[in-house]
């Protein structure tokens, strides 16, 4: 099906039959509404190759879950206008109008990744995509210091933590008024305190900051890490594949659902995120139907959908497609080793929910939240003795730093809405279809 709106972005001819992915919003399943990037070009032919990113962007096949009347309400609902996605964006980064940049995602890092959360990441951002080496090249640069610092105004991080920092500084501005206007007028003391307190407590509030940043590093790290293990076990199924028995087409069955499996863990670790709003577009929830319906077809493809754990029981299909295959003559050895390769798959999904669902200890990101908070409301009142009016802009910038830290331990703690999932679920499938075509 062609989405409304999907366009062709002049002057790009990598592919002659391929038109440049471009962002537009389509109706979607589940919570909220979905968004996909196609292309507008003519129908291919059957016998030409196809593009995997863009069949896997495109989700043209619909899910048990799709809800017609959703689509009627949220997308040609009378006088509901329609607002793009990056109206939205910017209004929730950050609560001060006006000062969110004209762009968010980059269109070609959005059409790769759909399910990208869009408010964690920026148009510079790098852990959401594969870099190329001309992008290492770029990463390495001296000039990066100026150009982060000029484009200080999109970082994301700034954007969501403008709001409270403006509230903090605005709060120095009233102590500073006060004590250079009213505390004279009114014949009151000037409000200031000795800046020990806040030097014996300033490196206990690093220490919560760094404390738990490390902790939200590491949980990225895990991430990777299995993503990396999942890439790492499909290539060596595939190969261990060529000892399957090729009998009752037991070998392509093995293949099919390896090339099943990395859609249905990207939908397992991207369950959805909802709105308040119902029209806003960055609600999303990977459906996982079109690229499992791509390797087993529609009605497998269904009926995995209605599990919950959709990848386990991926892998439970794929352990009975290997024991039949030791029934009819597969090498024990071999079902053996192919047995470890699965088992390892169904670690990484474990280990995946354990970081999914439970999070660094609430208490703690309490905790040193009302600890940073009430340690910067307080800061201007150690720093008026020394700085006078330069305490404002002083709060300000101190209060960028340290709330921007904490963040980030934020921003990544739940790693796979800003991780590349999807082109690496991309990867694994064109890999299969490789082996899937020798088979």
């Amino acid at each position: 099906r062609v989405t409304p709106g999907a366009r062709k972005v002049p002057g790009d001819e990598r592919s002659p039959n391929v038109a440049r992915l471009v962002r537009t919003p389509v109706p979607g399943v589940g919570l909220g509404r979905s968004r996909a990037c196609v292309a507008r070009d003519a129908p291919r032919e059957a016998d030409e190759p196809r593009d995997v990113r863009a069949e896997a962007s495109a989700a043209p096949v619909r899910s048990p879950s799709w809800d017609e009347a959703d689509e009627l309400e949220q997308v040609g609902g009378a006088g509901v206008p329609s607002r793009s996605s990056d109206e939205y964006v910017r209004k929730a980064r950050s609560g001060v109008a006006g000062l969110q940049p004209s762009s968010t995602v980059c269109e070609d890092m959005y059409c790769t990744d759909p399910g990208l959360n869009q408010l964690l990441i920026s148009e510079g951002s790098s852990i959401s995509r594969f870099f190329s080496q001309d992008e290492w090249e770029r990463h390495r640069s001296v000039g990066r210091y100026w150009r982060h610092l000029f484009s200080t105004w999109k970082s994301t991080i700034f954007l969501r933590v403008l709001e409270p920092v403006l509230l903090i500084t605005c709060f120095a501005a009233a102590l500073a008024a006060w004590n250079t206007h009213f505390a004279r007028v009114l014949a009151m003391p000037v409000l200031q305190i000795a800046p020990l307190a806040h030097q014996l407590s300033g490196g206990i509030v690093s220490l919560s900051l760094v404390f738990r940043t490390n902790n939200s590093n590491r949980r990225v790290i895990d991430a990777r890490s299995l993503l990396g293990k999942m890439s790492k076990c499909t290539r060596d199924l595939t190969r261990m594949s060529q000892y399957v028995p090729n009998q009752d087409g037991l070998r392509l069955d093995v293949l099919k659902h390896l090339r099943a499996f990395p859609y249905a863990m990207e939908s397992h670790v991207r369950k959805g995120r909802s709105r308040e709003d119902a029209r806003d577009p960055t609600a999303f929830r990977v459906d996982p139907v079109p690229g499992m319906t791509r390797a087993l077809g529609t009605k497998k493809a269904q009926r995995l959908a209605y599990y919950e754990n959709i990848p386990a029981q991926v892998l439970l299909d794929m352990s009975q497609i290997l024991n039949k295959a030791l029934s009819l003559g597969m090498s024990t050895q071999m079902h053996q080793q192919c047995e470890i390769i699965v088992k390892e798959l169904s670690s990484v999904v474990s280990e995946s929910e354990k970081i999914l669902y439970t999070p660094i200890p609430i208490s703690y990101t309490r905790h040193t939240s009302r600890t940073l908070t009430l340690w910067l409301l307080t800061l201007p009142f150690s720093l008026w003795g020394a700085l006078g009016l330069a305490t404002i802009p002083a709060i300000f910038m101190l209060g960028w730093l340290m709330l921007g830290v904490d963040e980030i331990g934020i921003e990544i703690e739940e790693p796979f809405c800003i991780l590349p999932v999807r082109p690496l679920c991309d990867m694994c499938e064109r890999e299969v279809v490789g082996a899937m075509a020798q088979a």
